[in-house]
């Protein structure tokens, strides 16, 4: 019975030092954070966002590269520019010389 006593004569002391409280809430708040994983979640959090914003940039250069690719596309010099290069094909006008082997 003396001890209870003793207790809570200590804990009566202790809590009248409200600087004292403070340290040992904080204490317990941040040990709280480690133990349940939020602290660890918002650090998990905060390096994701960066992933994501660089992706959400380079995906905004993408979007504007086919953007001009589009255009070009819809441009009928152009269409006709890759008939030439790409499938081999000649204009009206285009002298063609064909070499026998």
């Amino acid at each position: 019975m003396n001890d209870f006593h003793e207790f809570g004569i200590r804990l009566r002391k202790f809590l009248n030092k409200p600087h004292k409280v403070l340290v040992v809430c904080l204490f317990i708040f941040v040990i709280s954070l480690f133990i349940n994983g939020a602290l660890w979640r918002v650090w998990g959090l905060r390096r994701d966002l960066g992933t994501i914003q660089e992706q959400i940039n380079a995906a905004q250069k993408q979007s504007t590269i086919l953007d001009v690719q589009i255009k070009q596309a819809k441009d009928p010099v152009f269409i006709e520019r890759q008939a030439r290069d790409k499938l081999d094909l000649v204009g009206e006008h285009d002298l063609i010389f064909v070499f026998p082997e």
